[in-house]
Parts: C-alpha cells; structure tokens; sequence
C-alpha cells in the first residue's frame, strides 16, 4: 500500500505520531490477508476482488500515542474490511464500519458491528438507526483528549489486548 493511501498513517502523521509504519507492517498485513482473505462484513461470496484493507480495532496512532506500540502489528487488534477505490467499487465497509464515515474516528465497536450490519449496502447501514446510535458514540481525537479519557483509553486497551510477554515465545 502506497503512503498517500495509508489512512492509517495520514492520520497518525497528521496527528504528529508517527511518520511511518513499523517496518514490520508490511509482513504483518500480508499475513493478515492471508489469514483473513475477505471482508468480515460483506456476505461471502460477494464483494469479490473489492479492495481490502487492515482495519486496526485501536488506532495505531493512539497505541502508539498511548504506550502500546506493539498493538500496531498485532493480529488480535487487525480486522479486514472493504475499502472503495476508483478501479474497485466496494459498500466501503472500512470507512463505515471501522471509522464511522469519518477517517479521523474509530468505531471500538468495529468486531460487534460487522455481525450487525453484515451483507448491508452503504446506504443500508447508513439508514440504519443503530450505526446512527455509533456514529454518536465516535472515538475522541487525540488531541481533545482529557488525561481522565486517555486512561480509560489505556485501560480499555490493556484490558482487551493484555501484553504478551515475548519472552515466552523465544
């Protein structure tokens, strides 16, 4: 994926977190397509050749803002989502679904929310009063952030993706 098309990273150098990816990102993203080859939210079978991408549940920015950079390249935290391009026109579940039709938001919600509007159209999910009832709820931007919001961040974070000691694994 080129830079100018890694919202992720837009973001995250928009933000003044990072300037780039983990050089570990592409390894890692290419697993994860193999791993999951398709949309979790289109119905199966539809969709086909759609462009994909990883969806981080926690924005690497944040994980990286807020102390956990190792969740930027870990498969639990990793979701694949449809994206519309020019060349492949797609529901856009990943602006949808995983940001809430705003690429400077997150939708927390991203796992529960692909089982909920499963199979649905752009316009489908867009009239349907719970994505509504998400979109209220979008993630803070970083920088209107409280302290008081950022550990609840941090906490929600540890709680849901408890560190993994490395070590065990060596």
């Amino acid at each position: 994926m080129s830079q100018q098309n890694d919202r992720g990273l837009n973001e995250a150098m928009r933000c003044g977190v990072a300037q780039s990816r983990s050089p570990l990102w592409p390894k890692v993203e290419k697993e994860h397509l193999k791993l999951q080859p398709h949309c979790a939210c289109c119905k199966p079978g539809t969709n086909e050749g759609a462009s994909l991408q990883v969806h981080h549940k926690f924005p690497f920015h944040y994980c990286i803002a807020l102390g956990r950079p190792d969740l930027e390249l870990d498969q639990r935290n990793l979701i694949t989502l449809c994206e519309n391009t020019k060349d492949k026109p797609s529901e856009d579940h990943h602006l949808l679904v995983g940001h809430l039709d705003d690429f400077q938001s997150s939708n927390l919600s991203v796992e529960k929310d692909v089982v909920t509007f499963n199979g649905m159209t752009a316009a489908q999910i867009k009239a349907d009063p719970r994505w509504r009832a998400d979109e209220k709820s979008r993630l803070k931007p970083l920088s209107e952030m409280t302290q008081d919001d950022k550990n609840q961040y941090i906490a929600l974070m540890n709680s849901t993706f408890p560190k993994i000691d490395k070590t065990l694994n060596e």
